[in-house]
């Protein structure tokens, strides 16, 4: 097993250099640390999504906890006999964010999954 050494240099193209008294090992490394422009906006454009979509769903879910909250008998409105406005919003929140979801999960199949696989050729 080869005892490398007592010099290594590193250049700021990613190649290290290992000298050793047989000769030099050379080897490229990917850096992790400093992804590639179009992997950068990739992300960016991700997280601008999520928050998009969560706060989208913050919206629908503490406006529906606030009419709860302050404004009862507005949703004690009788739509038709056995029927309140609260019974037809209620469920209409957990339908938004199964839609919510879908729309995520449509995006990301549809683009962010095709483009990360342009990102590793």
């Amino acid at each position: 097993m080869p005892v490398f050494p007592r010099d290594i240099s590193d250049n700021l193209r990613g190649t290290i250099t290992l000298k050793q008294q047989g000769g030099n090992v050379n080897a490229k490394i990917r850096s992790n640390a400093d992804p590639a422009p179009s992997g950068a906006a990739l992300a960016k454009r991700r997280l601008s999504i999520a928050l998009v979509l969560s706060a989208a769903m913050m919206t629908v879910y503490f406006g529906f906890m606030g009419l709860f909250a302050f404004d009862k008998p507005l949703l004690g409105t009788i739509l038709a006999p056995g029927l309140s406005l609260c019974i037809v919003l209620g469920p209409l929140v957990i339908i938004t964010s199964f839609l919510l979801c879908l729309a995520y999960v449509l995006w990301a199949n549809r683009v962010f999954d095709a483009r990360i696989r342009e990102l590793g050729r």
